[in-house]
C-alpha cells in the first residue's frame, strides 16, 4: 500500500509540475548543479508588453511549465530592480538565459516566443 501511494504522489508532481522561481542566481547555480540541471533566467521590466505575454501565456502553458521543472532552475530578474551580472547582456526585454550550474551560457535569446516554440528551446537545451 506504501508503494502505491508513493507512486501517486510522484505521478501527481509530474502531471501538475509548477516552476519554482528562485529570486538569487548565485542560489540557482548551487541548487542547478546539486540537483544536476540548467538554469533558465527571464530578464524583463515592468511595463513591457512582450515580457508580459512570456510571463503570463509562454511560461503558464502546463507543457512548459512540466519541462521547466523537471529541467530547469528559473530565475526572474527585474533589469530595474535586481542586480544582473554584467555576462547576461540584454538589449532588448524579455531575453532568455540558459546556463550550465558552473554559469556558462548555452544560449541566448532576446525577445519572446510562443510556447511551442519555446518548448522546442527547452528540449534543444536539455539535449545539450
Amino acid at each position: 500500500m506504501k508503494k502505491i501511494i508513493i507512486m501517486m504522489v510522484l505521478f501527481t508532481s509530474v502531471l501538475f509540475a509548477e516552476v519554482h522561481w528562485v529570486k538569487d542566481l548565485d542560489d540557482a547555480y548551487d541548487i542547478a548543479a546539486k540537483e544536476h540541471k540548467k538554469v533558465f533566467v527571464l530578464l524583463s521590466q515592468k511595463g513591457c508588453p512582450a515580457c508580459k505575454y512570456m510571463k503570463n501565456v509562454v511560461l503558464q502553458n502546463s507543457a512548459v511549465q512540466k519541462a521547466l521543472a523537471k529541467d530547469f532552475i528559473a530565475v526572474h530578474l527585474d533589469i530595474h530592480e535586481d542586480f544582473v551580472p554584467l555576462a547576461l547582456e540584454h538589449f532588448v526585454t524579455p531575453t532568455l538565459y540558459f546556463l550550465k550550474s558552473d554559469e556558462t551560457v548555452i544560449k541566448h535569446v532576446n525577445g519572446y516566443e510562443n510556447a511551442k516554440d519555446f518548448l522546442v528551446e527547452l528540449q534543444g537545451i536539455t539535449s545539450q
